[in-house]
């Protein structure tokens, strides 16, 4: 039983990896392939630790993406610039 806590507890924290940014993606939301780059780079280093695993794109809609940013940000000592490509980043991604 101890070896299966110790297996959830070691899945439950694995990091996740947000999806790669593509020049198409860059096209479909008429923005710089490197912002989005800067964007989910940012989403990792300031978004994603041991107990609090990255957000995924995936897991809101692009409209509500703004609003948990909103909520966030200041917990995540975010500069606005920062702030402005981990939005771009997330309703970009969040469409696909």
């Amino acid at each position: 039983m101890k070896k299966l806590l110790v297996l959830f507890a070691i899945v439950g924290c694995a990091p996740r990896t947000p999806p790669a940014v593509t020049a198409s993606d860059a096209d479909r939301a008429h923005v710089e392939i490197a912002e989005l780059q800067q964007g989910r780079t940012l989403l990792v280093q300031k978004c994603g630790n041991a107990c609090h695993a990255t957000p995924m794109p995936s897991s809101h809609s692009a409209a509500e993406w703004p609003a948990k940013l909103d909520e966030m940000a200041g917990r995540a000592h975010l500069t606005v610039m920062q702030r402005a490509l981990i939005e771009k980043y997330l309703v970009t991604m969040a469409q696909r």
